[in-house]
């Protein structure tokens, strides 16, 4: 559903044609100099609107939240931001997008835990505490729980101090010439620093094709631990995700998922033996 005219009006983009912007759930829309997309959280919204407005960007440029006609983040369900130039493109560039993960892990540090995150309920979220021991790694899929058991066995001690995290970076940098890295649809969560570029690498490992030298790119200590946390968040998400489709679309999924996994988890088995847990 497209963003109503009132709501193009609220954003000072009234007479704009609204157009599908690709990517991501297909719920974002192009209107003039803004890209509009639907709320689902009005006190997140809220938040990130105040966030993001103020935050510093060193290194890497952020699309900053627009305010509707009335003051507020939000305008009848839909928030607005910034339009910034750039292609989805990091193919070859997963190490410029590992360097804007450290960097904006840097501008967040020191911002406090937001309250919203203890309510949220949808997949990723489950994926998340999953993976971070604090929900049972149950499957909903059974097909999957060798794959879960199997990462669970190289998750080990991770006792960085948390932060507020972007969870979802991999494919939300954009790339222009001339122009430092752009950073969209900020995405957070609550965990150590480290979990940000895990996130990323396991998601260019998992569909996008790099190399499991990307891994090698991550700053700080022995990464197997948090990667397999990361591999961990993904596949519990694709279980609940696949949960909400028709037979045979769940079907094809879930085959898709075992297959993705199957080779990271091989990967993550042939970097540490299995059994073998992290020291500490």
């Amino acid at each position: 559903m497209s963003p109503p005219d009132r709501v193009l009006a609220d954003f000072g983009v009234g007479g704009s044609v609204a157009r599908p912007l690709g990517g991501g759930q297909g719920r974002a829309w192009s209107a003039g100099h803004l890209v509009l997309k639907p709320v689902d959280d009005d006190v997140e919204a809220a938040w990130l609107g105040d966030l993001l407005t103020d935050l510093v960007a060193d290194g890497f440029r952020i699309n900053r939240p627009v305010r509707s006609a009335t003051g507020g983040w939000v305008a009848d369900g839909w928030s607005a931001w910034e339009a910034l130039a750039g292609e989805h493109d990091s193919s070859g560039r997963w190490p410029e997008v590992l360097a804007v993960a450290e960097r904006l892990n840097a501008a967040l540090r020191g911002v406090a835990r937001p309250q919203f995150l203890d309510l949220r309920t949808h997949a990723w979220s489950i994926g998340d505490r999953v993976a971070w021991g604090e929900e049972p790694a149950d499957v909903v899929h059974e097909e999957l729980r060798p794959l879960v058991e199997r990462l669970c066995v190289h998750i080990g001690p991770d006792d960085g101090p948390s932060q507020v995290i972007h969870g979802d970076l991999a494919c939300n940098v954009l790339f222009a010439p001339g122009l430092a890295p752009a950073v969209i649809d900020f995405t957070p969560y609550w965990r150590p620093a480290s979990f940000c570029p895990a996130v990323v690498v396991m998601d260019a490992l998992l569909w996008h094709g790099a190399p499991p030298s990307l891994a090698d790119a991550m700053p700080g200590a022995e990464p197997t631990s948090v990667l397999a946390r990361a591999a961990l968040y993904r596949l519990i998400t694709s279980d609940r995700l696949a949960g909400d489709m028709e037979a045979g679309v769940r079907d094809d999924y879930l085959r898709s998922v075992s297959v993705d996994h199957e080779r990271v988890v091989g990967w993550l088995e042939r970097r540490r033996p299995l059994g073998r847990r992290p020291a500490g």
